[in-house]
């Protein structure tokens, strides 16, 4: 069975320049999609940019922080004057620091509520009318499984996830009749720039609850959530041990309580 094709979509991707993002971005310009990755660091960006247009496509790469609405405005009307009416947004930018709530310092919290949170708003609400405008497309949010079960050291970056979650049920009922479709993309541990930065920071308890789980390879996780997006599923979750989580917490959540007390049992040395 072929690839679904994206040919002749403009698709603008937040945080575009590494990890899942960038991978998301490859795997879309292989199905023909004309790509805008917008994310901060300039060098990465341009990098990227290159490494796309080798590729064949039409690929327009800009720097601006999602946390920015001023900045990020400007940066969409380039890309639609550059690559005309705007198709897809995948809303993919994302930061994580973990530790234990206690300690974790204003700057930490701040950061990942303006990135996962606030940035996703400001990149919908920017770009929600222009799909509107153009006869509908499709919202991809980059969520966690994180986002629904409670995990020991994630207590900003969950509940920032926990929020988008909601926030893709609202637009999904608030936009439908407007021809867009809404997709909560809900990626495993993945072997990203971001992943290596953020697994320094876990706390004991943390890693003895997570430790095990598999590691996958972002180019995976791109090509699966394509095809989610290409197939119209509202939330795509991938590996077995996603799934499981999930089928859990909703279902029989007295398991994961007594899982995470079990791993945590002796408290946290502080």
């Amino acid at each position: 069975m072929g690839k679904a094709s994206f040919r002749g979509q403009h698709v603008i991707i937040t945080g575009g320049s590494a990890g899942i993002g960038l991978c998301m971005a490859h795997e879309l310009a292989r199905r023909g999609a004309d790509l805008t990755i917008l994310a901060r660091g300039r060098e990465r960006l341009d990098a990227a940019r290159a490494d796309l247009a080798a590729h064949g496509g039409r690929v327009f790469a800009d720097s601006c922080d999602v946390t920015d609405a001023e900045t990020l405005a400007v940066c969409i009307d380039r890309a639609r004057a550059e690559l005309g009416p705007i198709d897809g947004v995948v809303a993919n930018s994302g930061y994580c620091h973990p530790g234990y709530f206690h300690e974790l310092n204003p700057a930490d919290l701040k950061r990942q509520v303006d990135v996962n949170l606030t940035g996703c708003l400001y990149t919908l609400r920017l770009t929600i009318p222009l799909l509107r405008e153009n006869g509908g497309g499709f919202i991809a949010i980059t969520s966690s499984p994180a986002g629904n079960a409670g995990v020991f050291g994630f207590s900003a970056y969950g509940a920032t996830k926990a929020a988008l979650n909601h926030l893709a049920h609202i637009l999904r009922a608030e936009y439908a009749r407007d021809g867009i479709r809404v997709h909560l993309l809900l990626p495993p541990d993945t072997d990203t720039p971001g992943y290596e930065r953020e697994v320094l920071l876990y706390p004991r308890e943390t890693k003895a609850i997570l430790e095990g789980g598999r590691l996958f390879a972002p180019e995976r996780v791109a090509r699966q959530f394509a095809d989610g997006i290409a197939r119209n599923k509202k939330r795509i979750t991938i590996g077995f041990e996603a799934h499981l989580l999930l089928f859990i917490v909703r279902y029989c959540p007295f398991l994961w309580d007594t899982y995470v007390r079990w791993k945590t049992r002796g408290g946290t040395d502080q």
